[in-house]
């Protein structure tokens, strides 16, 4: 697993001006911050430097597993693959086979995660996007990804860390072997799954959810069904329906639209039988949230 390395400077400045009781202090401050881009598809971007090289526009995606390079920032830095199998990286658009690659270190926000890894694949085009930081890299720490419009930046805390936050809520979950946050929501009067998907521009739901609260109606996904494609290219059948209310906690949604469609993730994280819902950026937009993943749980506002 990859490991932290606090900037030096800070480090050495914290152990010469704290003494016991501060040091347990210093644990719950966060290491530092960095603005949020705000892409055209709501979806929120920071810039990282790679291997000392850089800085890079990378997406935070809470629902995908790995770090990820496009083949042409893999080409540009030249890392290393490293050995073994492929293997399969899940994200809420899908899973594609690839090998790991070596990243010597990925700065940010003042921290430096050393011994790290990701995984080469195409993204859909969004320009500047250089790659994805997943589950993997991001579970280093409690990450407050502010998104209002007054704030937009990112904080990384230790990932043990005891946050004030006022007027922020926690939500217990479980966490996934891939990595994602699994919390209890309601979707109008039925209780489902959710997760939090930062990476994702659209909502979307299972067919069991569709069919647990009633919208499920087979005219419909015929006479009106659209397509969704994942990151394999493949291709899934979706309809658009609208829910009347959606909770998560203290955060609640009216009347908003969700995609139905059977994506593959959720086969792959459990929940293929069962109601489920990722929150996209779409609904996300313009809210704080904190993602704990060592207490697999999210913190919202309401």
């Amino acid at each position: 697993m990859p490991t932290i390395r606090v900037r030096l400077a800070a480090f050495l400045l914290a152990l010469l001006s704290l003494c016991a009781a501060g040091l347990a202090e210093a644990r719950n401050e966060a290491y530092g911050s960095a603005p949020l881009a705000r892409l055209a598809s709501n979806r929120p971007a920071v810039q990282v430097v790679i291997n000392e090289r850089g800085p890079f526009l990378f997406v935070i995606d809470t629902a995908t597993t790995n770090t990820i390079l496009t083949p042409a920032l893999q080409e540009r830095l030249r890392t290393p693959v490293l050995p073994g199998p492929a293997v399969d990286v899940v994200s809420a658009a899908g899973s594609v086979r690839s090998h790991y690659y070596r990243v010597a270190e990925i700065a940010l926000a003042g921290v430096i995660v050393e011994g790290g890894r990701a995984v080469v694949m195409t993204l859909p085009e969004e320009p500047g996007v250089m790659g994805v930081l997943g589950a993997e890299y991001l579970s280093n720490f409690k990450v407050d990804l502010d998104m209002r419009p007054k704030m937009k930046k990112v904080t990384l805390y230790p990932d043990q860390a005891h946050i004030n936050a006022p007027g922020l809520y926690r939500v217990q979950g479980t966490l996934t072997n891939h990595g994602i946050i699994i919390v209890p929501a309601r979707v109008e009067k039925t209780r489902v799954s959710a997760a939090f998907d930062s990476g994702g521009r659209h909502t979307i739901a299972n067919s069991w959810l569709a069919g647990a609260t009633g919208h499920y109606d087979q005219a419909k996904v015929r006479n009106f069904q659209s397509y969704v494609r994942d990151a394999a290219d493949r291709r899934y059948v979706g309809v658009s329906e609208d829910f009347a209310r959606i909770t998560i906690g203290p955060a609640i949604w009216y009347d908003r639209d969700v995609l139905i469609s059977d994506i593959k993730v959720f086969d792959q994280i459990g929940h293929g039988t069962k109601p489920i819902i990722f929150i996209g950026m779409d609904l996300m937009a313009h809210r704080r949230v904190i993602v704990d993943y060592a207490g697999a749980s999210l913190w919202l506002s309401r």
